[in-house]
C-alpha cells in the first residue's frame, strides 16, 4: 500500500528523519508513538506532500508519489487529519463534509453530493449537528468532523493525527469503534497516538519513532 524507502529530511543542520523506511500492509491499522520532536509530523508531512524529503523515495500502490503537491496527493487516495483540526469553524458540520468532498472546482452542489454528506455525517454520529457551525461543536465533536472530512473522498489510506487526544469518554468511544469500523471495512490506517487503551483496541501494528528512525513496539 504505502513504501517509504530510506526516508531522509533535514531542517538546516537538524535531521529530523535518518534513513527511515517503513512498509504499510493495506486493510491494517499501523499506530506511531514517539516523544515530541521524534518525526512523527513531518512523517505525515511528506507522505501528504507538505515536505519533500531531502533524499528517500515514496511510494503507493507501487507508483512514486515524491513532489507531488497535497491535493494530487489526496486525490490519489490519501486523505488525513491535523492536530489543529484544520476545520470551517463558520460553516455547518455539512458543509465543512462538502468541502472535503472530491468534486469539480466552482460545481454547483448536486443533491446525490449531499446525501453522501449527509451519509458521512452519520457514519461520525453527527446527523444530530448537520447544521450547527463547526466552531459550535464540541471538541469531541470536532475531532469526529475532522474524521469525516478525512474520509469524505473514500480515500484507501487515512492519517490520522491524534484522535483522542483530549476529547470526552464518549466521543473517546465513537472514535474508537469507528476507527476500527473503517479498519474492518479496508481501510488502512497510520496514526499517532498516545492513549494505551485506544491504542490496545485499535491498532494492528505498533511502532516506536526515535532518532528519526522506526521499530517494531510500543518503545
Amino acid at each position: 500500500m504505502l513504501d517509504l524507502c530510506h526516508i531522509h529530511k533535514s531542517f538546516g543542520d537538524v535531521r529530523v528523519l535518518d534513513g527511515l523506511d517503513l512498509r504499510l500492509e493495506a486493510g491494517r491499522v499501523h499506530t506511531l508513538r514517539g516523544g515530541n520532536g521524534s518525526g512523527k509530523t513531518t512523517l505525515f508531512n511528506i507522505v501528504t506532500g507538505f515536505l519533500r524529503p531531502s533524499s528517500g523515495e515514496v511510494r503507493f500502490k507501487g507508483r512514486d508519489i515524491g513532489g507531488q503537491s497535497p491535493h494530487r496527493i489526496n486525490r490519489l487516495g490519501i486523505g488525513r487529519t491535523f492536530q489543529d483540526l484544520r476545520l470551517a469553524l463558520q460553516m455547518s458540520a455539512l458543509e465543512n463534509i462538502l468541502l472535503a468532498q472530491e468534486r469539480r472546482m466552482f460545481a454547483l452542489t448536486a443533491a446525490a453530493d449531499v446525501r453522501r454528506a449527509e451519509a458521512t455525517l452519520e457514519r461520525v454520529a453527527l446527523s444530530h449537528q448537520r447544521d450547527t457551525p463547526a466552531g459550535e461543536l464540541s471538541y469531541g465533536q470536532q475531532k469526529l468532523l475532522t474524521l469525516g472530512c478525512c474520509i469524505a473522498n473514500d480515500a484507501e489510506l487515512l492519517l490520522i493525527d491524534e484522535p483522542v487526544a483530549g476529547i470526552d469518554k464518549d466521543n473517546f468511544r465513537k472514535v474508537t469503534t469507528l476507527v476500527r469500523e473503517l479498519r474492518n471495512g479496508g481501510k488502512t490506517i497510520l496514526q499517532i497516538e498516545h492513549h494505551p487503551s485506544y491504542i490496545e483496541e485499535t491498532s494492528d501494528r505498533v511502532l516506536w519513532m526515535e532518532g528519526g528512525r522506526l521499530r517494531e513496539g510500543t518503545r
